[in-house]
């Protein structure tokens, strides 16, 4: 029991030292503080001609959003959130709907379970031999 007890201690202090990262401090320059203000007008100006195009604002009557009322919203959000969207609008897929990520998961699940049926670790699929 001992054994154990010493062994479960020395992993935790072991995984403890490896979440410890190296800080380091540095000046920060006016003109870089005035940079990431110049930056964070911008991301706003964007998400702005975004919630001003015709297409968008188009989608939002269809979707039942007034799109004054969602120019609003867009208005009140905070610096942080302004950052976030922009940096995130490139990377969000356009267009996607609902049944491409429930035919996405479905396609997941099957294959992690098919997965698991040939390594012997579950039976769900009779068509399935296991490896062993």
């Amino acid at each position: 029991m001992r054994r154990l007890i010493v062994v479960l201690l020395v992993v935790v202090f072991g995984f403890q030292s490896l979440a410890i990262a190296p800080t380091q401090a540095a000046m920060i320059s006016t003109a870089d503080i005035v940079a990431g203000d110049s930056s964070l007008a911008s991301d706003r100006d964007r998400l702005n001609a975004l919630i001003q195009r015709e297409d968008v604002r188009e989608e939002f009557r269809r979707q039942g959003v007034d799109p004054d009322e969602a120019a609003a919203r867009v208005a009140a959000l905070t610096d942080a959130e302004v950052a976030d969207i922009t940096a995130r609008i490139d990377e969000l897929p356009a267009g996607q709907n609902a049944i491409a990520v429930i035919v996405g998961a479905a396609v997941l699940v099957f294959l992690v379970l098919l997965l698991t049926d040939l390594l012997c670790l579950t039976s769900v699929f009779d068509f399935t031999r296991c490896a062993r």
